[in-house]
């Protein structure tokens, strides 16, 4: 069996949601033994779908086997003394504890990071929370969109043709997924001082950081010009800009780029309009958006996504098919390099999903199933606790 990147690494996971739970996943799927603590009636993510055949069966949330593969599922209630008191037993044996609640929550149940390095010296304390244990928005309630808004990524989500027009949000929980890769990263750095140094390391992540990390130029672009994109990147490069228009078979991405839009007269097979300024000039197809859409529609609605995207790349213009997920999975790009992966999974049969994130020659990571709620308990709790003291446990709803 090959070995994983972080094979011998001990991960307890009191993550829920998106963000916690797929940093946890990033390094399970590289060989870590990532244990989830679950609430005993389980993550919330268990109650998201989609599910198979529309029936909500909280062992068949694909939101929720997407995001804990390769994982291992306890169950324990930390509102109870006992439940904290067991969680500070299992940290004796973990190399990195990942937790998302809210600031203040651990430290009400005798739980703080302080505490925590008594009990294991080396161990990393890593804190996902939406704006950081410190500051005054500390104590905010947030998800997904509110941090998205906060961080700064709402304001460059603007329609292409009205910049102007009220933010939108971006699609999906792209906030809470950076947020995931950004503490898979940091967590990363840890271990690797960790073993240098031998030292325990606290880490505090704060998801509005995260997002406005990831604004690309807008902070220096501010900063130094006084320039705010209202959408990006239109007031630099011009309309149309990652747009989507309608093709024959469905849609397709639009980046002409600063300087090879004039090559769009040869595309529509129209060269006596190489000059013209909406062509020729980007500020042209930003004050008349409309008049350049009358142009190149019509013939992309006559011609399929990747007649368009052949010939559009013969002539250096960055167009590009907007794929479904159906067209994803059926994409010879990702089944050339065999990107997705299944698992058989005891109640929904086998699941087909994304594969892990990089390629390592010597580590690559591995295909596996999310786990059922409580479905390690007597493995875990069995090494700990005679089998009359973890009957008292699940009779007390302790576990």
């Amino acid at each position: 069996m090959t070995t994983g990147a972080f094979t011998g690494i001990r991960v307890l996971d009191c993550t829920q949601g998106i963000g916690g739970p797929y940093c946890t996943k990033l390094l399970a799927d590289f060989g870590a033994e990532v244990i989830k603590i679950e609430p005993p009636d389980g993550d919330r993510t268990r109650k998201m779908g989609p599910f198979p055949g529309d029936r909500t069966d909280q062992e068949c949330s694909g939101t929720f086997f997407y995001l804990n593969t390769n994982k291992k599922s306890i169950t324990l209630d930390l509102n109870i003394a006992r439940g904290a008191a067991i969680l500070k037993k299992l940290l004796e044996t973990a190399d990195v504890f990942v937790e998302n609640f809210s600031p203040g929550f651990l430290e009400k149940r005798g739980l703080s990071a302080e505490e925590l390095k008594k009990q294991n010296p080396k161990l990393i304390v890593i804190s996902i929370s939406a704006f950081g244990q410190t500051g005054p928005y500390r104590d905010y309630q947030a998800n997904n969109l509110t941090v998205s808004g906060m961080g700064g990524v709402m304001y460059t989500m603007r329609p292409g043709k009205k910049p102007t027009d009220r933010p939108v949000k971006a699609g999906g929980y792209q906030a809470e997924y950076s947020t995931g890769v950004l503490s898979f990263i940091a967590i990363v750095g840890a271990l690797m001082h960790a073993d240098l140094s031998h030292k325990s390391i606290t880490v505090d992540i704060s998801a509005m950081e995260c997002v406005v990390s990831s604004l690309m130029g807008n902070i220096s672009e501010y900063s130094y010009l006084g320039l705010s994109r209202r959408t990006n990147p239109y007031p630099i490069h011009g309309y149309p800009q990652g747009d989507a228009a309608r093709c024959k078979d469905g849609w397709i991405s639009l980046t002409p780029g600063i300087g090879g839009a004039p090559n769009i007269a040869f595309l529509i097979e129209k060269p006596e309009l190489e000059e013209t300024p909406l062509l020729a000039e980007p500020r042209a197809r930003m004050a008349e958006p409309e008049k350049f859409d009358e142009l190149i529609r019509p013939w992309l609605l006559e011609h399929d996504k990747w007649e368009i995207t052949r010939l559009a790349q013969e002539l250096r213009l960055a167009f590009t098919p907007v794929l479904s997920p159906q067209e994803l999975i059926e994409d010879e790009q990702l089944k050339a390099r065999e990107f997705f992966t299944s698992a058989e999974h005891p109640r929904m049969g086998r699941v087909q999903y994304p594969g892990t994130i990089a390629r390592l020659s010597e580590t690559p990571g591995k295909a596996g199933r999310a786990p059922l709620l409580g479905e390690h308990n007597e493995d875990i709790y069995g090494a700990i606790f005679p089998k009359h003291e973890l009957d008292d446990l699940r009779a007390a709803k302790v576990i």
